[in-house]
């Protein structure tokens, strides 16, 4: 009887265990690495950092200069940008502007605005040729303050050369 019980419980604890040997790890998944181990964008080296606020620098002459030059120097063409906008209301609106049109308008000599765009407090994440840099900004027009938020940029590195893929 007590054999009997024995081979029992022995049976029903092997029954019990079987699905949770599917959980378990093999010698492969332990290879695979920790990727939380390291900041993503951690290896960035100053010199490179250096070339990427230098191109976000010349965006904001750029803007502040309405100069259309530094803009075909420091973006892609055909890009398009994403603007996203919060009103008093919390109703979220989003669009998507062809940059070069934009640019176009804005840039136009006739146009007379005056812009004063500013950012601080940059965050550049790079992975090989890509980066993103996040900064906070304000927006004045005809030296009244018009906006302020956070602005996203895309860049790319092709042939050493930093460039905005996209900014939104």
């Amino acid at each position: 009887m007590k054999i009997k019980l024995f081979s029992t419980i022995v049976l029903f604890t092997c029954i019990l265990l079987i699905p949770f040997s599917a959980f378990s790890q093999s010698k492969e998944e332990e290879k695979i690495p920790n990727y939380l181990k390291k900041v993503f964008g951690e290896n960035t080296n100053s010199n490179e950092k250096k070339e990427i606020i230098n191109v976000i620098d010349r965006f904001m002459i750029a803007v502040n200069t309405k100069d259309k030059e530094i803009f075909n120097q420091i973006l892609f063409k055909g890009i398009n940008r994403i603007v996203t906008n919060i009103d008093k209301d919390n109703s979220v609106t989003t669009t998507v502007i062809d940059n070069d049109l934009s640019i176009k308008m804005r840039m136009n000599p006739k146009n007379k605005d005056k812009f004063r765009e500013r950012y601080w407090d940059a965050k550049i994440i790079t992975d090989g040729n890509i980066a993103s840099v996040w900064a906070p900004y304000d927006f004045y027009l005809n030296g009244s303050f018009s906006h302020c938020g956070v602005d996203l940029f895309y860049l790319v590195k092709n042939n050493n050369i930093w460039k905005i893929a996209h900014f939104g």
